[in-house]
């Protein structure tokens, strides 16, 4: 391949590059970096000079950054993180957010195996998994499952993405997630593995692949994974079931790909999330231990996925290169619908019982859902470099395209059983008596059916001065949003570019200090006025401001950034009589408007090194964040001010892999995560306290014969932590989820 054409990515960024191993090895090593130069018409250009990268062995060199390429992780000017196929693998953890958020202090996990809704907050904003992308491909991954069969490397692209990687139909905002998927490696991949997870479930995977031809330019590489039994937590059981195939070509000038995922997850006894909690009389009662279920088992729910999908990559000029792809994501999320309540406020909201203690809840009523995501996503992108004097460019465009159709069909009515239940009692016992009796039969009509599409087109500049060392990267993103409300027959569009702004100076190789500007843009919904005439608000805009360095100090690197994400709030429309939004309608106003804002202004601190000949591996990771809100409508719009509910102020994690020298082969690890005092309400009246959670393990490989065995377990949870999971919905709606009590984990995987 043409030394610019295979680095012509790279250069988009202004990256240096380094060696990524395709395949991670057990013991990380040092990676080297030669002396690189690519010709530019008739001009040289030095892009980066010797020097060695710490790497616990987790972390991946290349990530895919939308419109602008893939890109050296350390070198970008935007904070990202890429977590290989072997991080996921040793972490071992049941959903692929779980996996994840065990590593960096600026996300955490909600849903977790709840089978609840899922997905990660990055810098205190919500990104659902149904809003990952795969492949570079937006809304490829699911709803709410997060099966990880297939993932080859999870990248984690903190602050606002519009622009870089396009809008999910129904927005992202602080962060977004990019999968990218398995592919065969040069020596074929053959593993198949047993594995034992408390309390009682059993897993068995298999990956095989194999690469052919001269140049082993086709490989074909299967995935599969089943694990079935029941959980640490009564009454909780799963069934789950995922499969994965890629086959790839690989030319010199031509790439493509082609894959099939299918995912389906059965649970019993999940979605024990308690919502509304600030709406409660008091502060949430003291989590209960983790084995504790707050719903009966025969509430029952079930996810289901299907993902196909053709990428491709082709060198068409000398100076530029066009990539691509289509897929489409059909998934399911379908069972019985209940949600624990916290008793709360009179008259706090049409949900939420009136009870005379905080530490007492309600189950809800039973009744069946069934909800539909289809998903068809597209794009294409061109991108080059060329020189004017001695300015470098390197520039990209690209057109998106995103359709998804949202259907949800519910039970023709709710059961009539309901129960309260104390904290203090029995609460097994008190479930009992909360009967299955919700009806079979479902509703005419759905309860929502609406089509979302999203057409974009992105452009982008970055200019390189004095041989690279000061990078200006200058673009933008222009979205068209169309919302179409089937069942109300409405539909209304909307309009906007997005500008995006990007700088760094890397004055040496190991040293990198950035900036970036940019906006993220979700769809608003849609109103009519009292001509009849129905319309789109205007989507909210939130608008991320980042600075940061970048220091490769040999045996270990360091990161520190400072962030600000500003968010605008919007009416709900609720018409209650002594509301504010009552107020604001009378004078003209109308739901959706915006107003007011939430803020989240953070610093983060990460650090990863490989010491003691390459045996030590630590890492580490803070972030403190400020969350505010400033008249701002909340669930029940009235305009409140204060801080932002469930969002922790101080989160702090710590691993680290030791080599041992007394056993050949043998691993140890552990983990360290603690999650600072966060509030279920804004006016800080009631807290959810704070916790620290600790997971030990290790991990042994030997040579049988020609075949390697490694054997890996792994307690989590140590010490039983009893915690609440906090997560919030839209306004100020906080939540929490029981956390899992300590588990166990053993399996054993054989390469041959």
């Amino acid at each position: 391949m043409n030394s610019k054409l295979a680095l012509m990515p790279l250069l988009i960024m202004s990256a240096f590059s380094y060696a990524a191993d395709e395949a991670t090895p057990e013991a990380p090593v040092q990676q080297q970096l030669q002396e690189v130069h690519v010709r530019a018409d008739a001009k040289r250009v030095k892009a980066a000079r010797s020097y060695s990268i710490a790497s616990d062995g987790d972390l991946r060199d290349r990530v895919n950054l939308g419109v602008l390429g893939k890109a050296n992780a350390f070198t970008a000017p935007i904070t990202v993180v890429n977590y290989d196929e072997q991080a996921l693998n040793n972490t071992e953890a049941r959903t692929l957010v779980d996996a994840v958020a065990k590593k960096d202090a600026s996300v955490w996990q909600f849903g977790g195996e709840s089978n609840t809704l899922t997905g990660l907050y990055f810098r205190g904003y919500q990104l659902d998994a149904r809003q990952f992308s795969v492949n570079g491909l937006a809304g490829m991954y699911g709803t709410q499952g997060t099966a990880s069969v297939h993932v080859g490397s999870a990248q984690l692209i903190k602050g606002a993405s519009t622009t870089v990687n396009g809008m999910d139909p129904e927005g992202a905002v602080s962060g977004s997630v990019n999968i990218e998927t398995k592919k065969a490696a040069d020596e074929g991949n053959r593993k198949i593995g047993l594995g034992w997870f408390s309390n009682n479930r059993a897993q068995g995977t298999f990956d095989l692949g194999q690469r052919f031809g001269e140049n082993k330019e086709f490989g074909v590489r299967a995935n599969g994974k089943l694990r079935h039994g029941d959980t640490p937590r009564h009454g909780y059981s799963e069934d789950n079931k995922e499969f994965a195939l890629n086959a790839d070509y690989r030319g010199e000038k031509l790439r493509v790909a082609f894959d099939s995922i299918y995912a389906k997850r059965k649970t019993n006894g999940g979605r024990a999330r308690m919502q509304d909690i600030q709406n409660a009389n008091g502060r949430l009662f003291d989590a209960p231990d983790g084995k504790v279920n707050l719903l009966p088992s025969w509430n029952w729910q079930n996810t289901v996925g299907r993902t196909n999908m053709l990428t491709f990559e082709w060198d068409a000029f000398e100076n530029a290169q066009i990539t691509g792809g289509i897929g489409y994501n059909k998934a399911r999320y379908y069972g019985t619908l209940i949600s624990p309540t916290i008793c709360g406020k009179d008259g706090a909201s049409s949900q939420t019982a009136t009870c005379s203690s905080a530490n007492q809840y309600h189950t809800g009523t039973a009744r069946l859902t069934d909800q539909y995501f289809r998903t068809l996503s597209m794009n294409l992108t061109a991108r080059g470099e060329f020189e004017t004097g001695p300015v470098t460019h390197n520039w990209s465009t690209a057109f998106d395209r995103i359709i998804r159709q949202r259907t949800t069909i519910n039970g023709s009515a709710a059961g009539k059983s309901k129960v309260e239940v104390k904290a203090n009692e029995n609460i097994e016992s008190k479930l009992a008596s909360f009967r299955a009796d919700y009806p079979n039969s479902w509703a005419n009509s759905a309860n929502l059916d609406a089509n979302i599409k999203v057409n974009s087109l992105a452009l982008s500049d970055t200019l390189g001065f004095v041989d690279n060392k000061y990078r200006l990267t200058l673009g933008g993103r222009f979205q068209a949003v169309e919302y179409t409300n089937k069942k109300e027959g409405k539909s209304g569009d909307a309009k906007r570019f997005s500008p995006m702004l990007m700088a760094a100076w890397v004055p040496q190789p190991d040293l990198v200090v950035y900036g970036n500007y940019m906006e993220d843009l979700e769809p608003a919904d849609i109103k009519t006025d009292d001509d009849g005439n129905t319309t789109m608000s205007k989507p909210r805009v939130s608008r991320q401001f980042e600075v940061g360095v970048r220091k490769n100090w040999g045996d270990f690197v360091t990161t520190l950034n400072a962030f600000q994400i500003k968010r605008p709030g919007y009416w709900r429309g609720n018409t209650k009589k002594g509301t504010d939004f009552a107020v604001y309608k009378a004078a003209g106003g109308a739901a959706g408007d915006k107003q007011g804002f939430e803020r989240n202004r953070g610093i983060e601190f990460n650090t990863y090194a490989n010491l003691l000949n390459k045996t030590l591996r630590p890492s580490f990771g803070l972030m403190y964040l400020q969350s505010t809100v400033k008249n701002y409508p909340n669930a029940a719009d009235n305009l409140v001010n204060g801080v932002q509910v469930a969002n922790p102020r101080v989160i702090a994690k710590a691993g680290v892999e030791w080599d041992t020298p007394f056993a050949k082969g043998l691993t140890l690890n552990g983990n360290v995560s603690y999650f600072g005092k966060s509030y279920q309400d804004t006016q800080k009246q009631y807290a959810f306290p704070s916790y620290t959670l600790v997971d030990v393990g290790a991990r042994y490989k030997t040579k049988l014969g020609k075949n390697t065995l490694t054997v890996s377990s792994s307690v989590e949870n140590l010490f039983n932590k009893n915690y609440w999971q906090v997560q919030r919905g839209q306004y100020d709606r906080s939540f929490a989820v029981v956390g899992m009590p300590r588990t166990y984990w053993l399996k054993a995987e054989l390469d041959f």
